[in-house]
């Protein structure tokens, strides 16, 4: 039934996903809020202590990824062949959840934070470096931008992929995904201020519109 309705026209994925949206942003969303706030906290914490400037010394953060991807990568193999072999039954994922969201993230997510900390601030492949700081200033236009993209590829009024690619056969899809917001978040930024969800959201916040165009 739900590989029908998102296989279906604009009018059945829309109303499908705006009851999603709402179930979600009612019951689930409100027992999540502990823990958006904790990571929230956390990333506050490590933006005062200098983490994200790179204030820190090397060694920290080879100490952070070793430990943080030392714990959390064995632990995720075993969970992703568990699941593979009862092939990803709901019941399981929704038990083990608590342990790969909650417990298991932050631990990675802080590795993986310190291994991009230490790349940029290295000085090799500087070129690299400056595609990845565009993306990351262009994150909620690339965010919106990824969004409309895979619909266009998985829903129903577009390609229509929806439940017809193996787990393994998404990862030509990521890869690409992640070469365009490589490829247009620089050239985008050197002739504008900001991205344009960015740049619209900043109006809001400020109450008129700002410059787009860099001067």
């Amino acid at each position: 039934e739900q590989i029908a309705i998102y296989r279906g026209d604009w009018n059945t994925v829309t109303r499908a996903r705006a009851e999603a949206a709402f179930e979600i942003e009612t019951q689930v969303m409100p027992w999540m809020l502990p823990e958006t706030l904790g990571l929230m906290l956390l990333g506050m914490a490590l933006f005062r202590a200098g983490f994200f400037s790179g204030g820190w010394a090397r060694r920290h953060y080879w100490a952070v990824a070793a430990a943080g991807a030392g714990v959390t990568i064995p632990l995720y193999v075993a969970l992703a062949g568990w699941m593979s072999a009862t092939h990803f039954d709901p019941i399981l994922l929704l038990l083990t959840e608590p342990l790969h969201l909650t417990l298991l993230r932050p631990a990675l997510a802080m590795a993986e934070a310190a291994l991009v900390i230490l790349f940029v601030t290295s000085g090799r492949a500087r070129w690299l470096a400056a595609r990845l700081t565009a993306a990351g200033r262009m994150a909620f236009s690339n965010y919106l931008g990824t969004s409309i993209v895979c619909t266009l590829i998985f829903y129903g009024y577009g390609l229509g992929w929806f439940g017809r690619l193996e787990r393994w056969q998404l990862y030509p899809v990521v890869f690409a995904i992640w070469i365009a917001m490589l490829g247009w978040s620089q050239p985008w930024l050197e002739r504008f201020a900001y991205g344009p969800a960015e740049w619209l959201w900043r109006s809001m916040a400020r109450g008129r519109w700002q410059s787009l165009r860099r001067i």
